[in-house]
Formats: structure tokens, sequence, C-alpha cells
């Protein structure tokens, strides 16, 4: 028997259901039911969690599923490797902020860099977590953590005086506001029709399309007809690329 069913059996003789029990480990519920349908494998501390709530010992856990130990020692590896990257973009933040001050005696290109290697910290953060959140807390994440780096940006380059005039409500927000709203409609259609990640990708890229034109729109690029068509190609190219792979996604899983 495998870890995911003795879990799914365990809580189920507890009368627990899994927002109880992702309550108690402080994950989501998503996880939960990845675990006990193994998708995925917990980490060590989290199996030792379990093995308290559930009342059963690590060897009950964890013998009989030769998969379980490799897969905990997968999840174990991802942590090690999130630590390392972590470590590379906290030397490399230092590293700018000491040479941009010993040659400028000022604070200015540094903090450009200081900013986006924070968000990008944040973004590969959320998508370490996509197992144990919810789609709606990921994308919600993201959506703050990407406006919020537009307007810090702009803040960041009008003190350095990279520019003169702020960009934020003008250009930034509403180009962030148009493409978020593409992905929030993504996000929606695919937990409602629970489709295949690459039809997901296909939507996105499609409605891209529209994205491309309001973008262009708004920037009043010239001639807007020429910049529209150049956006909206790659845009069509990908959607059906991405909508040709899963159709044979699909078709391998029957076969």
């Amino acid at each position: 028997m495998t870890i995911g069913k003795k879990l799914k059996e365990r809580r189920k003789e507890l009368n627990l259901t899994q927002g109880e029990v992702a309550e108690q480990l402080y994950v989501s519920r998503q996880a939960i039911s990845n675990w006990e349908r193994d998708k995925n494998y917990p980490d060590l501390e989290t199996v030792i969690a379990l093995s308290d709530l559930y009342q059963l010992s690590l060897d009950i856990l964890l013998k009989e599923d030769q998969n379980v130990v490799k897969g905990i020692e997968k999840t174990m590896n991802k942590k090690m490797w999130g630590t390392i990257f972590y470590s590379i973009t906290g030397v490399s933040m230092l590293l700018c902020l000491i040479i941009n001050f010993a040659l400028n005696q000022n604070l200015t290109w540094s903090l450009i860099v200081l900013l986006s290697l924070i968000s990008i910290d944040a973004l590969v953060y959320l998508f370490g977590k996509r197992n144990l959140w919810s789609p709606i807390v990921l994308v919600g994440g993201g959506s703050f953590l990407i406006i919020a780096f537009s307007g810090l940006l702009d803040r960041v380059l009008l003190v350095s005086n990279y520019i003169n005039q702020s960009f934020f409500l003008s250009t930034a927000l509403p180009i962030s506001l148009i493409w978020l709203s593409l992905l929030w409609i993504v996000t929606v259609v695919q937990l409602r029709m629970r489709w295949s990640i690459f039809y997901s990708v296909s939507l996105f890229f499609l409605l891209g399309i529209i994205g491309g034109f309001l973008t262009n729109l708004l920037v009043s690029s010239e001639p807007l007809w020429f910049s529209v068509l150049i956006s909206a190609i790659p845009c069509l190219f990908l959607g059906i690329l991405f909508s040709f792979l899963g159709n044979y996604s699909a078709n391998s899983r029957e076969l």
C-alpha cells in the first residue's frame, strides 16, 4: 500500500477532512489531496508531523512504498537547491550594494538590481509552493508582486535620476492590469475546466493577442497595425503549439 492510501485511510478513520488536516499542518487542502493521490510527497518534517497527527509510526508510513523515500529525497533536494539559490542572490545583492557605493558614494543602479533580485526570489518562492498552495493564492501573490515591483521600480528610477517623470500610473499599472486580467481569466478557466497545463498556456497566448493590441494602443505604438501584427504572430504560433502539445499529452495518457 502506498503512503498516499495510508494517509487517506487513516484520515477517514479519524473523521478528519482534508481541510482540517491542512489547517493543522499549515499547508493547503490541495497539498493534502496531492499526497493522498501520490502525486507528490511531503518533506521529512511534514511526514513526522503527519505521523504524530495520525498516530502512526514512521515505520508503518514508509514501509511497503518503494517510491516514498525517493520522493522525500527529491523534495529535500529541491529545498537544498532553493537554499543555494537564495544564498547566491543574497550575496549578489550585497556585492552590488558594496560596489555601487564604493564607486559612486551613493546607491543608484544597485537598487534596481536589488529590487529585481528580491522580486525574482519572491516569484521562485511562490513557484516552489505550487503544490502546497491553491492556484488562486499563487496567482494573487504573483499579481501583487508584479504590481509592487512596477511601483517600486518607478520610485527607484526617480530617486536615482534615471527618469524625470513617473511612469507607474500612466503606463506600468494599466499594462500590468491588462496582462494580469488575462492571467486571472486563464486561472479561473483552468480551475473550472481542469484542463491540462498545455491548454491553459495556449489560452493565455491566444488571449495575449488581445493583450498585445491593448498594450500597443496604450503606449501609442506607431504604426499601430504593424506593432499589433508583430506581437500577435508569436502569440498565435505559441497558442497553436501548446494546443497541439496538450492534444499529444492527452492522447499519450489514453494509450
